[in-house]
């Protein structure tokens, strides 16, 4: 004896042999590049001087990207999570270093967690300081 299927059931499997090996070739999403600079590059002045920093996060299609800035002297920043819907976002962070006569070289890098695992290159800096340090 046959039983009949009902419609919903019917439907349900017509969807699945669609969806199945359309999301079998789906790419995950990536991140195609991350770049960072630090502003200025030479910082002479009184101290501690404020290096600012700019990432790119570039995706090839919507992300929801996890990063975090990793800086010279071992310190990271917590991860971030932002949303990336097409293109690149800018992502930015400052370090404010130097004591009265000493000179300090130093990087930052923008790591991308996830998705992938992904790095810019080294940010670097140099922070000359030269006199009292400033009352901003």
């Amino acid at each position: 004896m046959k039983l009949p299927i009902p419609s919903c059931l019917r439907r349900l499997a017509i969807a699945a042999t669609c969806l199945i090996p359309a999301l079998a070739g789906a790419q995950p999403a990536y991140v195609d590049s991350v770049t960072a600079t630090a502003q200025p590059t030479r910082y002479t002045g009184a101290c501690p001087g404020v290096i600012h920093f700019a990432g790119a996060i570039f995706v090839h299609e919507p992300a929801t990207v996890t990063y975090r800035w990793e800086r010279s002297d071992d310190v990271v920043t917590p991860p971030k999570t932002i949303y990336i819907a097409h293109g690149s976002k800018r992502v930015e962070t400052s370090w404010r270093l130097g004591k009265p006569g000493k000179a300090v070289r130093g990087s930052e890098r923008l790591r991308v967690l996830s998705p992938g695992d992904a790095y810019s290159g080294e940010a670097s800096f140099t922070v000359a300081c030269g006199g009292p340090p400033d009352s901003r």
